[in-house]
This record gives structure tokens, C-alpha cells and sequence, in this order.
């Protein structure tokens, strides 16, 4: 999967119904809430007019504007660049930024996966700067150890935008922006979820991404910090590690299955990749074990297994935030912006709020015509992921 991204840092405390969002001061738009809901056009001292939209904004739209004004009007080349790639998060990812892209007549675009290899993925980055792109956007999964490949390929004049994982460095310097969620705020939402839905009181677990990756680690951080304020509730799978999924679903049932061997209680599971969570369900149905609260990011069918099993299995309850694969739109409009010499000031990060919660008024959704890997949230049609959703 993915879930990647965002260093661990100080957790922001933030309430499941509240769209609680934060705004880096610089790429916060003028005035706060003149722009439209799909995104205005605004003069700019840079070259042209682009695209502003506030955090809210943002959110209820999931990133979607109608506005072209980030395309400028010189031809150029767009890299994309995926350090995994390889799943389904992946494709949505990918059809977000290339969907995004289609829009502007004038951007070729080109495409790198990484496959999960670190030194493929700083090849693929150094190989497109020769190759003459002009931007680039690209997912950093190895965090700070591709940075050196990114502050090249700004050095040469690329305008890079990294989203989706947090690669150190400094924006504006080391490449254009960084946009991202908050990963320290997502640990927080789901620990606070779990510690509310389990009254206190119980054991859970945490299952993630690669060994070391940074939005894994970030949401570790926030949820010992909320755990330890509550000495009811046990993490089962330690404070300063977890068991790698590698955010493939196949490993995520794996995994999820040896915990049960390990442990006689398990009262709860965080995830940080819905797929991975669902497939943690399938390990606990394996083992004849009773389904419990899970935390995680929206996948169709998580809702659709809580809408099927609400009455036979109560204590399945599910929260939800969305997957963020949208924000590579975002992302797509700045590297393409910064590139034609267009203003951009839509906000870089984001802390994104619970929307489903089976405790609450949210209910889980289910389309039962959609694949279970399908992230509603992003609003990404099918037909852009069949053709945008690969390289």
C-alpha cells in the first residue's frame, strides 16, 4: 500500500467529527475563504494566475477543481515517480496525479515505478532529470535516503514536489513543497477511537508499513503517546517497532494470523492500510475468532463486511480516514505550476479527520458493485483508474 507519510513529530489532538486541517502559513491561500468551491483563479507576481483553494475547500472536495489555470501554457514534461507502486493504493495514487495532468494539454507525462527498491528509485528520479522533465512528483518511500536524488534534481532546475512520504529537507530550498497528511494526527485519531470504543480497557495491536518507513513510525509515536495517558489499554506489538505488512494484503493476513497464535486477547487492531486491515479480519474469521474494533483508512470492503456482519458480530465497530490518495492531485497542480511559473496556493499538509465511525453518526459505506480495494473517498471514477491507474 501505502499509507505512507509523515515523519514522526508532536501528535495534534483532533477530534473524529471535526475537519481539522492544518495549513503551512506559506501556501495558505489570501484571506482565507475567497475561493470558489472548485478553485479560483488569482493574479499572481510569478508569472500568471493559478489555482487557490482553502483547507476546507480541500477537503470537501477531495482535492477536485475545475480550474485549469495551473497549466499554463508552455509544453512541458511531468515525472512521475512511485517508490512502491505495486498495489492498489498505488493505482489510485497514480490515476490522481495523471488524471490531474490529462487536464493540461501541454503536459507530457512519464512514469517510474519503484517496486519497493531504494536504489531503483533513486536511479529512476536521476534518470528522468536527464532525460529533461521539467517537473516531478514523486512519493519518496525510503523517506530522508532519496532526498540527496531530489535536492539534484532541484539543483538542475526540476521543480519536484514529493508527496505521499516524508523525504526531510526543507521546502523552497530542497524542492518546491511537500504535500501530505498528517500521519502523527492520523495515530492520534484512531488511538483516541480505540481507547474511547474499548472503554479503557484492552489489547491492540498495530500492524504497518515496511520496517523504518516514516508515516508507519509517525502514527507509532502518536498512538504510545495516547496509550500511555491510558493505562487500561496495552499495545501488544510494542512502542517502538510493529510488524511489517509491507502493505501487501497477503502478508497483512499472515501477520495478523501469527499475533492470534501469539496472543489469547486481542481487543482491538489498528492498521495503517485498509486493505491490510481487511485482510487482518479474514485471519481473524480464519482462526474462529469474534471480529473487533479497527482503525484504519476507508476501503469498500471494510464497509461492506461491517454492513454485512453488523448483527452477527457486535463488536466489529470501524473508523475510517480516507486513504488520501487525492492529494496527489494537489500535488500534481504544484509541480505543474511551479514548472510554468504560475502561482499555486493551495495548502501543503493536512490533518485529516475520521469520517467513518460505526460508533457515531458515519456509518460505514458499502458499494457493492466496487471492488474491495476501491477507496471511495478519493472520488477517483473507475474509468480514470483503468486509465490513469497504470503506467
Amino acid at each position: 500500500m501505502r499509507n505512507r507519510r509523515v515523519t514522526a513529530g508532536g501528535a495534534a489532538s483532533v477530534g473524529v467529527t471535526a475537519l481539522a486541517v492544518i495549513a503551512l502559513a506559506a501556501c495558505s491561500s489570501p484571506g482565507g475563504s475567497t475561493a470558489s468551491a472548485a478553485g479560483n483563479s488569482v493574479p499572481s507576481s510569478s508569472g500568471g494566475p493559478g489555482v487557490t483553494m482553502t483547507a476546507q475547500q480541500e477537503l470537501q472536495n477531495v482535492g477536485i477543481t475545475d480550474s485549469t489555470a495551473f497549466c499554463g501554457k508552455k509544453n512541458i514534461t511531468l515525472g512521475i515517480q512511485d517508490g512502491y507502486g505495486v498495489n492498489a493504493w498505488s493505482q489510485a495514487s497514480l490515476a490522481a496525479v495523471r488524471s490531474e495532468a490529462a487536464k493540461c494539454p501541454n503536459v507530457k507525462t512519464v512514469v517510474q515505478i519503484g517496486e519497493g527498491d531504494l536504489q531503483k528509485s533513486i536511479s529512476q528520479i536521476n534518470s528522468m532529470v536527464a532525460q529533461g522533465v521539467d517537473a516531478l512528483t514523486v512519493i519518496p518511500d525510503f523517506g530522508k535516503a532519496e532526498l540527496p536524488a531530489i535536492k539534484a534534481a532541484t539543483h538542475a532546475g526540476v521543480k519536484v514536489v514529493p508527496w505521499g512520504a516524508d523525504p526531510s529537507g526543507m521546502a523552497g530550498t530542497d524542492y518546491v513543497s511537500y504535500v501530505d497528511w498528517s500521519s502523527a494526527t492520523a495515530g492520534t485519531e484512531w488511538a483516541q477511537w480505540m481507547v474511547k470504543t474499548l472503554k479503557g480497557k484492552g489489547n491492540v495491536v498495530f500492524i504497518g508499513g515496511p520496517a523504518g518507513n516514516p508515516v508507519t513510525a509517525g502514527q507509532l509515536t502518536s498512538i504510545v503517546k495516547v496509550f500511555q495517558a491510558n493505562p487500561g489499554m496495552k499495545l501488544l506489538t510494542g512502542d517502538s517497532s510493529w510488524p511489517a505488512t509491507n502493505w501487501d494484503p497477503a502478508t497483512a493476513q499472515q501477520v495478523m494470523s501469527s499475533l492470534l497464535a501469539k496472543y489469547p486477547q486481542i481487543d482491538g487492531v489498528i492498521s495503517d492500510y485498509g486493505t491490510d486491515a481487511l485482510a487482518a479480519t479474514r485471519a481473524f474469521q480464519s482462526a474462529g475468532r469474534p471480529l473487533v474494533p479497527v482503525a484504519t483508512l476507508d476501503a469498500n470492503g471494510l464497509g461492506c463486511l461491517y454492513q454485512q456482519s453488523k448483527g452477527s458480530q457486535p463488536g466489529f465497530q470501524l473508523a475510517t480516514i480516507s486513504s488520501r490518495n487525492w492529494l496527489g492531485r494537489v500535488a500534481a497542480r504544484k509541480a505543474i505550476a511551479a514548472a510554468e511559473g504560475v502561482s499555486d496556493n493551495e495548502p501543503s499538509a493536512y490533518a485529516l479527520p475520521i469520517t467513518e465511525d460505526s460508533t457515531g453518526a458515519a456509518a460505514p459505506q458499502c458499494d457493492a458493485s466496487a471492488p474491495q480495494d476501491a477507496y471511495d473517498s478519493n472520488k477517483i471514477s473507475s474509468s480514470d483508474l483503468a486509465k490513469f491507474g497504470k503506467p
